[in-house]
């Protein structure tokens, strides 16, 4: 079978993006077995990485007009791979064996939710193009390795967060069970890939840059957090408006 080398483009990406997660998984049990803290912020940096091939992967598929099932079909295993599994290894290597099989059973939990969210997002075909059904796997894998970073870095020590939260590991279990419940929500998250380009979104694209460059972990961090929070408050106020506005009309009759 004869594959147009245009085609190869794109699914190298892809490719690349698998491997970034399996070096990963290698580099946090490297650093459960050495105790090397900075075997774990490798780790969180492959994800990172594999998280921006994966970006790239589409977009250079659509800009050479090579879109296929394949490469759907590939994309989606290469997002279980290096946003599924390889955040899952790094958290319980991290934190979650030393809490037996609760690191175990959520470790595992968030495979198979994020496997879960893939497949409903492969067979969804929502009209709302510029939103997600539940949060994406490649964030939440985002979140976990950036809140890793940052107690790594100590970021947040001037208000004493690192240093609680190192104390407290259970609280990144806690953190990984939500995120992975919220892969499988109906909670929508706002999607940027029709994003119409004009001044006012320049001028911030290169503020937000700008903050990256000086403190890359936290102000990642800052920004996934609020993401992952902005869709949360959003459907809490769309529920609450709904019980009211059933209130008022059940007062009305």
């Amino acid at each position: 079978m004869k594959i147009s080398p245009r085609y190869v483009l794109p699914n190298l990406f892809t490719a690349a993006s698998i491997f970034m997660g399996i070096l990963a998984i290698f580099m946090a049990h490297k650093g459960l077995m050495n105790a090397d803290s900075k075997a774990f912020t490798t780790a969180c940096w492959y994800i990172l990485f594999s998280m921006v091939l994966d970006g790239l992967d589409g977009r250079v598929a659509r800009l050479t007009n090579t879109a296929s099932k394949f490469g759907v079909e590939f994309d989606s295993l290469a997002d279980v791979v290096a946003f599924g599994v390889a955040p899952a290894v790094l958290v319980f290597f991290y934190v979650g064996h030393e809490y037996g099989r609760y690191g175990m059973a959520i470790s595992g939990l968030f495979v198979v939710l994020g496997a879960i969210r893939l497949a409903r997002f492969n067979i969804t075909t929502s009209p709302e193009t510029n939103s997600f059904i539940g949060l994406p796997i490649p964030s939440a894998a985002a979140i976990i390795c950036l809140w890793i970073l940052v107690i790594e870095y100590k970021r947040l020590e001037f208000w004493g967060v690192s240093s609680f939260v190192s104390s407290h590991n259970y609280l990144f279990l806690i953190l990984t069970f939500l995120v992975a419940i919220l892969m499988v929500s109906n909670i929508r998250y706002p999607s940027f890939k029709k994003i119409k380009w004009n001044l006012k979104y320049f001028v911030l694209l290169l503020l937000v840059l700008t903050c990256v460059i000086v403190q890359p972990s936290l102000s990642l961090c800052l920004i996934f957090s609020a993401y992952i929070l902005y869709g949360i408050l959003r459907w809490f106020f769309i529920v609450v408006f709904k019980i009211i506005f059933k209130r008022k009309i059940s007062n009305e009759s």
